[in-house]
């Protein structure tokens, strides 16, 4: 008796050792799978959970991401220096004009709470494509007579809208504008005193529920992809970036280790909100290289600006920089940018700001001047033959 006692014992340790291997092997099994899978996981952005600002990858408490961003046209001639609003701009859009001079299309996806936005000035072609692409409401003072046959062009094409100062056959706003009586006391040109207010931007889209358009089209997504940290690792250094604009502009970028992102400047002196004095900082800089020619056409000297097809560029975050290529395919489309094996360039958590230049000029980066495209035309000099210094 006692010995079949012992050989049921030893049956039952058994079989409890075999389940204990069989449960240990299919733990092993799950726990291989696991491993497996956290490659993939860790592929998706950390973090990124919950609302977010679609142009900023930022953490939001309410959902914003079919919001129109509000686009717009700030001055940025020295003699209309400092703006205002600038500090809450998600992106940032810089492009030269006629004689040199460039603009900034400053776009906010949630123009909330915001405050004074200038000054406010008109806008070009480029800058409603531009627009259109990010599917905008630009917010502009009059513009060129192409760039009102572009925006009713689109308007009726694209469902496209704007916010005007001006009666032009656009969506005019005149009265929720305001010259700085400030500024004019100041001797400021009158160019450089236009002002709007967040709060009439709200208040004039409220009024007109029924005829414009203030959320995105169904169809609409956002091509910016966000990371934690979108340093690129095997960016070559680039604590200090000058891009020449211009023959009369350049814009500067330093990289701050303590805030991991990089101050802006221009003029010799930090770019800044006049309302809160601070200097702009962005995490991202786009540099875009295109070709950039006087429209023949314009007795004023316009330019045309090529923004649609593929070209070359830089992608700067963390203090580091690659070559990039971009691509838009039409005008209604989104901006997309490539790294050398064709992947699809995904942003630092925060600001952008993409400068636009023709390929001749000068990109120089910790002193280096970087390689321009094998196109570049050094010779095209015409957009700076009327310059405008104020």
């Amino acid at each position: 008796m006692k010995r079949i006692l012992s050989l049921l014992l030893t049956l039952g340790l058994m079989l409890s050792l075999a389940a204990c291997s069989f449960t240990g092997g299919q733990g092993e099994e799950r726990g291989s799978q696991k491993t497996q899978e956290t490659p993939a996981a860790e592929s998706k952005p950390t973090g990124l959970e919950g609302y977010r600002n679609p142009l900023t990858g930022e953490e939001t408490e309410t959902d914003i991401s079919r919001n129109c961003p509000v686009g717009v046209m700030l001055n940025n001639v020295k003699g209309a220096l400092p703006q205002s609003g600038n500090s809450k701009a998600d992106m940032f859009y810089e492009v030269p004009e006629e004689g040199g001079v460039t603009r900034i299309l400053a776009l906010f996806q949630d123009v909330t709470d915001v405050g004074q936005i200038g000054t406010v000035r008109s806008t070009r072609p480029y800058f409603v494509r531009l627009a259109v692409g990010q599917d905008a409401l630009l917010t502009h003072c009059g513009g060129s007579n192409q760039a009102y046959v572009i925006i009713k062009k689109y308007m009726e094409r694209a469902d496209f809208n704007d916010i005007d100062c001006l009666n032009h056959g656009t969506n005019c706003a005149y009265s929720y504008f305001k010259r700085s009586e400030a500024r004019l006391n100041a001797g400021f040109a009158l160019e450089n005193t236009m002002y709007i207010h967040s709060d009439n931007i709200q208040a004039f889209l409220a009024k007109n529920t029924d005829t414009i358009r203030t959320t995105h089209k169904p169809e609409y997504t956002t091509a910016q992809q966000f990371v934690e940290d979108g340093t690129p690792e095997d960016g070559n250094s680039a604590k200090s970036i000058d891009v020449v604009m211009s023959q009369y502009k350049h814009t500067l970028f330093d990289y701050d280790e303590g805030t991991g992102s990089y101050g802006v400047s221009e003029f010799g002196s930090p770019y800044i909100d006049e309302v809160t004095g601070e200097q702009i900082h962005v995490e991202n800089v786009i540099i875009l290289q295109t070709d950039i020619s006087v429209n023949e056409a314009s007795a004023l000297g316009h330019l045309s600006v090529v923004l649609t097809g593929k070209g070359s560029g830089y992608y700067a975050c963390g203090g580091k920089c690659i070559p990039i290529t971009w691509e838009k395919r039409d005008v209604e489309d989104q901006q997309r940018f490539y790294d050398k094996d064709g992947n699809q360039i995904k942003f630092g958590i925060g600001k952008t700001y993409a400068c636009i230049i023709d390929k001749a000029r000068n990109i120089t980066m910790d002193e280096v001047v970087q390689e321009k495209p094998a196109d570049a035309n050094e010779n095209d000099t015409k957009v700076d033959s009327m310059a405008q210094v104020n």
